[in-house]
């Protein structure tokens, strides 16, 4: 298989997937805790916390 990694403001795509196989994509996502989502970046209803935590308390 493959892996391909870009910067989250690099314009990119492919075609559709021709093969038997699926095409998987995961995103990970490292923030730092003083970049908290707030006006006017954060959406109007927060995400659920399992896809974006609010618990900024920093890893030691």
């Amino acid at each position: 298989g493959s892996a391909l990694m870009f910067d989250c403001n690099m314009i990119h795509g492919s075609g559709n997937n021709i093969t038997p196989f699926p095409r998987s994509n995961i995103f990970i996502v490292f923030n730092s805790v003083d970049n908290i989502p707030g006006r006017p970046f954060a959406a109007p209803s927060p995400r659920p916390e399992w896809v974006a935590s609010r618990d900024f308390t920093p890893v030691r």
